[in-house]
C-alpha cells in the first residue's frame, strides 16, 4: 500500500504539471480537489478531505513528503500489515483534513496529515508494546520530529498547522484502536473508547465547520 499511495501522489503531480503546467496555483489546487472549508460547506464537495491528501504545492513539497512516506510507510505497513496501515493512513490522512477544515480558512494540500498521523502511529505502538525496544527507539526519534516541524510550522507561512495536528490525533487514536496482531496492555474496552472519539471528534468538527462556513 507504500507503494500504492505514493504512486498515487506521483502520477497525481505529474498530471497537474501536464495539464495546468503548474501545481502552486490556488485556482489549480481548488479544481484538482484541494481542502476549502467554503466549498466543502457551501457546495457540499465533502470528497476534498480525502482528496487534498494526495495533492502537492511545488516540488519541494511532493519530493519531501515523498521520501518521508517512502521510508515510514514501509516500516509502519510492515509492522501492521497491509489493512490496518491502510486504515492508519487514510483515517489520518482524513482526519487531518477535517480538522484544517473547523478551523482553518486557508487552501491547503498534502499527505502530511498522514505522514503525521503515521509518526504518531509509531509513538502509540511503542506505549501499546512497552518492551519491544526498536519501537521505543523510533518513538523517541519520531517525537524529536514531530517538535521540531511544530516549532517550523510555528515560524513559518504556508505551512497547515492544524492538519498536522490533526493528523497526528486520528493516527494516534485509530492507531490504539486497531493496534497489532500480537496482544498488547490495552484492552478491549480502551480499543473500542479510542473508536468511539474517533467518531465523537468528527461529528464535533464537521458540526463546528458547518456552522462556521453556512
Amino acid at each position: 500500500m507504500t507503494y500504492l499511495f505514493l504512486a498515487i501522489n506521483i502520477i497525481v503531480y505529474i498530471y497537474m504539471l501536464i495539464r495546468f503546467g503548474t501545481t502552486e496555483n490556488t485556482l489549480v489546487l481548488l479544481k484538482m480537489g484541494a481542502n476549502f472549508s467554503p466549498f466543502i460547506v457551501q457546495a457540499q464537495e465533502w470528497w476534498r478531505l480525502l482528496t487534498a491528501a494526495f495533492l502537492h504545492i511545488g516540488i519541494q513539497h511532493i519530493v519531501m513528503n515523498g521520501i518521508t512516506l517512502y521510508f515510514l510507510g514501509m516500516e509502519l505497513e510492515k509492522l501492521m500489515g497491509h489493512w490496518r496501515f491502510t486504515v492508519v493512513y487514510l483515517v489520518a490522512a482524513i482526519g487531518g483534513n477535517i480538522f484544517s477544515f473547523a478551523f482553518s480558512e486557508s487552501v491547503s494540500a498534502g499527505a502530511s496529515t498522514a505522514i503525521f498521523g503515521m509518526f504518531a502511529s509509531i509513538i502509540v505502538l511503542s506505549k501499546m508494546y512497552p518492551h519491544s525496544y526498536a519501537l521505543k527507539q523510533r518513538a523517541t526519534s519520531y517525537t524529536v520530529l514531530i517538535i521540531l516541524n511544530v516549532l517550523t510550522g510555528l515560524t513559518s507561512s504556508g505551512i497547515d498547522n492544524w492538519g498536522h495536528f490533526g493528523g497526528a490525533i486520528y493516527g494516534a487514536l485509530i492507531t490504539l484502536f486497531v493496534g497489532l496482531t500480537i496482544k498488547s496492555k490495552i484492552s478491549s474496552k480502551e480499543r473500542i473508547f479510542a473508536l468511539v472519539i474517533v467518531a465523537i471528534l468528527t461529528v464535533l468538527l464537521v458540526m463546528y465547520g458547518i456552522y462556521k462556513y453556512s
